[in-house]
């Protein structure tokens, strides 16, 4: 039996393979050349109250003129531009990434073309940037489309993927979609929502939604989590990390306690309970606290719980956990050292990617629990 310890998970493990870097950006945060190849990233994918009737674009009446004025300059209509804005930001005009931001969630390089001088968090200035830069990318994909909703598809994608990948990829959309995990698991799920969301028949089953399929453990964890490893500076502040994490956790972690302890957006134990208890896969599973949570793996009846040697031995969504620390084994999600596990390490990273080990550099070996049937 292992003791129960309450040590904060602070991670200590060197990464594994480098650092993933990443290239460029997504929802208007695309290169300025047609040619770059981007690397996706996940965005702000919040596409709308799945209360709300099927078949609406909801547009707040307060940004009802800068939506037309945008959808006028588009050529795509106030219907798209709104679409568009609900899945992107869900009108959030202080809506962050780690690297977009805004009611549009422009990248400062996007930004810095298409924003003519004014503030990211202004939603004035935000929607009229939307609606030049779509303008921009109708242009850039008008001679390639086959029809006008193939030229609104290829456009979409271009703001969230980059004109490059598009390019890149011959203007087929399913060629881009194949190319890369993130294409396929971000993008195209972003251009049929909003297609469907500015056509009449509005979805909320964007793989990035709150809406988290029942019991699937990696899919909520994706949905709560970057796929790319998120580094900041240390910090014990109560909010530290709120910002820089997926607005879909912030939502969870809020509901899922009212002790918002130290760092508490960071906190590797909170990022488990949250995925385990909001996937409905294991409505029991402690709040937080590695100790509770190692002793209550390692004695509950719904775990295997088992000591594995080698990463061949896990399964997409086993927990790892040692005294002190906890993540979540993911399997191959892309070729890059965090692309098969998620995590938080309190002080430094809200959940994001995560470099996998079994054993760390302080000799800490890592057991495993795996949630039977």
């Amino acid at each position: 039996m292992i003791a129960a310890v309450t040590i904060a998970c602070v991670l200590v493990a060197v990464a594994v393979g480098g650092v993933f870097m990443i290239t460029q950006m997504v929802a208007g945060g695309t290169s300025t050349t047609p040619e770059a190849d981007q690397e996706l990233i996940g965005e702000v994918c919040t596409p709308g109250d799945p209360k709300q009737e099927k078949g609406s674009v909801e547009i707040p009446e307060k940004y009802r003129k800068f939506v037309d004025a945008a959808g006028q300059e588009s050529g795509f209509g106030s219907q798209v531009i709104g679409a568009q804005i609900q899945q992107e930001s869900s009108w959030r005009a202080d809506a962050r990434s780690p690297y977009a931001n805004g009611i549009a969630q422009f990248t400062p390089e996007t930004w810095a073309i298409y924003g003519n001088g004014g503030n990211v968090f202004n939603p004035k200035d935000a929607i009229a940037a939307q609606g030049r830069y779509m303008k921009k990318l109708r242009t850039l994909m008008e001679d390639h489309a086959k029809d006008d909703e193939h030229l609104l598809r290829l456009s979409l994608a271009s703001y969230n993927a980059g004109p490059g990948a598009v390019k890149k990829n011959s203007y087929d959309l399913e060629k881009l979609y194949n190319s890369k995990p993130g294409y396929r698991n971000e993008t195209a799920p972003y251009v049929e929502n909003i297609v469907a969301a500015a056509s009449g028949n509005y979805t909320s089953d964007c793989r990035h939604s709150t809406s988290i399929p029942e019991g699937d453990i990696v899919e909520t964890s994706m949905s709560l989590a970057w796929d790319h490893k998120v580094k900041l500076p240390f910090s014990s502040a109560g909010n530290h990390g709120r910002a820089e994490a997926r607005p879909e956790y912030v939502t969870v972690a809020d509901s899922l306690s009212k002790d918002r302890h130290t760092a508490y957006y960071t906190d590797c134990g909170v990022f488990v309970a949250s995925v385990m208890i909001t996937s409905g896969a294991d409505p029991d599973f402690p709040k937080r606290s590695t100790g509770v949570q190692l002793n209550y793996l390692q004695n509950s009846d719904k775990y295997k719980f088992f000591k594995p040697s080698s990463e061949g031995e896990l399964e997409p969504g086993d927990i790892l956990i040692t005294p002190g620390h906890i993540f979540l084994y993911t399997g191959e999600r892309n070729n890059t050292a965090t692309g098969r596990a998620q995590g938080a390490s309190l002080y430094t990273r809200p959940p994001s990617g995560h470099d996998f080990y079994l054993t760390d550099t302080s000799g800490r070996t890592y057991f495993a629990a795996r949630l039977k049937g």
